[in-house]
């Protein structure tokens, strides 16, 4: 599917590129047919850069049908191949001239570089020999030639800026890149070396260039290997740039208004959330204090979906809830407001203002009271003393409390007469009723 260009070199024009995720044949970065003209006794270098996905291996033949492969030699080891490809021959000789063919192979195919190199002799002529040269040996060398017919003058200029030096990557490590979608991404690769190398990107598809690297606005397509090379003359390198094109988090749950929870009761907080890498959830509570995914902290249980779970909530567990989904391209924020629900007891059900009795015969006063949380039931006795359910009555008198409130004189006498009080409690306040008992 052809799109509106996206990836330009700095300073370049624009032109339509399809980019296709394929495996890249074999290339070289040479020149495919070289002659070269050395003088005898010179060593001679014949680089030969192999390019693909996957890398490809690099053997030269010799001009006598011998194989070499890379990091290995052979004439005594004066003809060697070294590990970057380059044919390395040692105190060059006349018998050395002919073909040499570089040949990278992968599984995708094969590419070949033939050099043809002839080596000659030259007389010797007069030379000067600097030895051990600096850069201050940078001048200005004047050669005179005399004879009886008259002298001729040659002006040769040295200019020794330093000591060659292959590239170094400046970072030399791989690097894995993240951005959002939509936004540009500059891939920058630098390296030093002497001379100053050349700088050649290439994309997953294979597509070269040789500048800064420029992707306007990328989406998820444009994710991939991209490879930073730098070369000159002493050598080449290469590393991996990971591009990662990602999404901001997105909350996928978002309550409506405020989260009313009764007291007491568990409560659960959802924040499902997306994201490209997938996101983590982080929770802050009314307190400042931050959960990060999966946590159980006394009351509070965070599970790996994003969900908060608070056990036996409490009036302190009102406030602002703030769920955070975070990932390398981004955050996003949820806020959720809870209340918790509770009220003061209040008597629904108590006993009428007076009750006769008959002596011997079992009374039964009711007492029901709603509240949150629920309330707890109490009856004081015409003694003063309190009765509650949980004592479920008492061993020296008759009286007998069941858990829902309601208090039963099992075998009422004159002497049980008097003022009974039902008490409602809960931590928010307490109601009342009372009434009296006479036992004839």
């Amino acid at each position: 599917m052809t799109s509106k260009p996206r990836i330009v070199g700095a300073g370049a024009d624009t032109a339509t590129v399809r980019l296709q995720v394929v495996a890249a044949p074999p290339g070289i970065l040479e020149e495919k047919r070289q002659v070269l003209k050395m003088s005898a006794n010179q060593n001679i270098w014949l680089p030969c850069t192999g390019q693909g996905s996957p890398q490809p291996s690099i053997h030269w033949v010799l001009y006598d049908g011998t194989v070499v492969p890379t990091n290995t030699g052979t004439r005594g080891s004066r003809i060697s191949v070294h590990y970057n490809g380059t044919l390395h021959i040692k105190n060059a000789l006349m018998s050395d001239s002919g073909k040499y063919e570089c040949i990278a192979t992968s599984s995708t195919g094969s590419e070949r570089r033939v050099v043809t190199l002839m080596v000659e002799r030259y007389e010797s002529m007069p030379q000067i020999m600097i030895k051990n040269v600096r850069p201050t040996d940078t001048a200005e060398f004047i050669c005179m030639a005399r004879n009886d017919g008259g002298e001729a003058v040659m002006v040769v200029q040295l200019q020794v800026s330093g000591m060659l030096r292959r590239p170094i990557f400046k970072n030399p490590f791989n690097e894995r890149i993240v951005s959002r979608i939509g936004k540009t991404v500059v891939l920058n690769c630098s390296a030093n070396g002497h001379p100053v190398p050349e700088i050649m990107w290439t994309l997953p598809n294979g597509t070269r260039f040789n500048t800064i690297l420029v992707i306007y606005s990328p989406q998820k397509e444009d994710a991939g290997k991209y490879r930073c090379g730098a070369k000159n003359y002493m050598g080449y390198i290469e590393k991996l740039v990971l591009l990662e094109v990602g999404q901001k988090p997105y909350i996928l749950t978002r309550p409506r208004g405020i989260i009313r929870s009764v007291f007491g009761e568990p409560l659960l907080l959802h924040c499902l959330a997306d994201g490209n890498p997938k996101p983590t959830i982080y929770w802050t509570i009314p307190g400042g204090h931050t959960l990060a995914r999966p946590q159980v902290l006394g009351r509070y249980h965070l599970l790996e979906n994003g969900t908060l779970i608070i056990q036996d909530t409490t009036m302190h567990d009102a406030g602002r809830y703030m769920c955070r989904a975070r990932n390398d391209v981004g955050e996003a924020v949820l806020t959720v407001p809870v209340v918790i629900i509770a009220y003061p007891p209040r008597i629904t059900t108590g006993p009428p203002p007076s009750v006769r009795a008959i002596s011997g015969t079992p009374v039964q006063l009711n007492c029901e009271a709603v509240g949150i949380p629920k309330p707890e039931i109490t009856w004081k006795l015409p003694d003063h003393s309190l009765l509650s359910a949980e004592e479920q009555g008492r061993p020296a008198g008759s009286e007998l409390l069941h858990p829902q409130g309601t208090l039963i004189i099992q075998r009422p006498t004159v002497s049980d007469s008097g003022t009974y009080k039902c008490l409602a409690k809960n931590y928010l306040g307490t109601d009342s009723k009372a009434t009296y008992v006479r036992v004839l």
